[in-house]
């Protein structure tokens, strides 16, 4: 599944040690937003990816992963409000190996 939004996601294959690497980006149009919009449009994204969460016709696999980013990008929205993130890098996060999660879902 994908939602439109503020960030991109890529998955990288998993490392010998089994962990997967989620790439967050932003869009660029993201990036162009004043500071002060940054903010309620990411504020947004997370209201919608709490409401996609829990659809009911969201397979379980599908639904972890997105309970992933949603985990990923509440811990970002304070910096991000800050302005204390470079939106013009990529972010990379390993996340251990779980079972039952459909991380290659989350593709963008």
């Amino acid at each position: 599944m994908e939602i439109d939004g503020p960030i991109k996601v890529g998955v990288v294959e998993p490392s010998p040690e089994g962990n997967y690497e989620l790439h967050i980006s932003f869009t660029d149009e993201f990036q162009r937003l004043d500071l002060a919009e940054q903010g309620p449009v990411f504020r947004d994204y997370l209201a919608e990816l709490y409401q996609n969460v829990h659809r009911p016709d969201l397979d379980d696999r599908t639904r972890q992963g997105m309970l992933l980013v949603q985990q990923v990008c509440e811990q970002l929205l304070e910096p991000i409000e800050a302005g204390e993130l470079p939106l013009s890098e990529t972010l990379v996060v390993e996340i251990q190996r779980a079972p039952g999660v459909d991380l290659s879902s989350l593709m963008s």
